[in-house]
């Protein structure tokens, strides 16, 4: 029976390339076939994982970078979805699946799809309803499903302390830089290509820079509200004022870090900040750096860089 399931796995696959070959012009891009799940199952007589591992492996090869047109489906959702269907317990689609077609292809109702697709699947698991919240708040810009999906995240088993503590407080500018790199390193470990790779370096080096800056500009508010609205002399004051460097060690909540040498190579870089000279904002000590990070920050409804 594996032998035959082996056949019609190869049989489907040579029939999608005879069909992609026909649809290729000879100027055009390659356009892609897929099958959906619920016709594949009816072939596989009971190796329905087995399929879905066939598919997905395709998917990672074949893959691309780049955005989709408005107003299309990716090939890569479709699929995710096949493979969802034949495996319905095969985590890593859903999870990685639903990060890259809404990161590389842009395709915003794509990954909505594909994440409702888990919630619905394993509706007491919290990273469902965490990703699915934050991909309404970040790629879609509906504040009102997404804080629901949030607050239900928080509350579900061994969900992480930080989701449970800041609650609706996660849907800020702060929060939704924090998902995007935890979202930005699980793609860099994953993507294996190189113009994906620096893509997402530079992606997590400018949101680093983006969340440290941001802590600096908080330990400013919480000192001038604390001192009656006194000024700090110099970035030394607050960090005496604070006790500790106001900057948070976010490294240490990415647990890929302790896993993979590149990203701590990205996150030994070190970025300067001091007071402007009126003494009323945070800027940057290194022009170069300000340029090239100034516009990598969270999506909210834009397109990536």
């Amino acid at each position: 029976m594996g032998f035959v399931c082996l056949l019609v796995g190869k049989s489907l696959f040579q029939n999608q390339l005879q069909i992609t070959d026909a649809l290729r012009g000879p100027d055009a891009e390659e356009t892609k076939v897929s099958y959906r799940g619920e016709s594949l199952k009816k072939l596989t007589f009971g190796y329905d994982s087995f399929l879905a591992s066939l598919l997905w492996i395709r998917l990672l090869q074949e893959a691309k970078y780049t955005p989709i047109k408005s107003n299309s489906v990716s090939w890569e959702f479709s699929e995710v979805d096949a493979v969802t269907t034949l495996d319905p317990n095969f985590d890593p689609a859903y999870n990685f699946g639903s990060l890259y077609v809404s990161f590389f292809r842009r395709d915003k109702v794509g990954g909505q799809r594909i994440l409702e697709k888990w919630v619905k699947h394993a509706p007491t698991f919290w990273k469902p309803h965490h990703m699915l919240g934050m991909h309404y708040f970040l790629e879609l810009g509906d504040y009102t499903h997404a804080a629901p999906h949030i607050i239900r995240a928080s509350q579900l088993p061994d969900a992480p302390p930080y989701i449970a503590s800041l609650g609706v407080g996660l849907l800020g500018q702060a929060g939704a830089s924090f998902f995007v790199l935890q979202s930005a390193c699980e793609l860099f470990e994953a993507a294996t290509g190189r113009e994906a790779r620096i893509r997402l370096a530079r992606r997590v080096r400018g949101l680093r820079w983006h969340l440290e800056k941001q802590s600096w500009e908080n330990a400013l508010m919480a000192f001038k509200k604390k001192q009656g609205g006194a000024l700090p002399r110099s970035l030394a004051d607050l960090t005496r004022f604070l006790k500790t460097e106001p900057a948070r060690d976010i490294s240490s909540v990415i647990p890929h870090l302790k896993q993979s040498e590149p990203l701590q190579i990205l996150f030994s870089e070190k970025f300067q900040f001091a007071l402007s000279k009126d003494r009323k904002t945070i800027e940057a000590l290194n022009p170069a750096q300000a340029q090239e990070f100034e516009n990598i920050g969270v999506y909210l409804q834009k397109e990536s860089p």
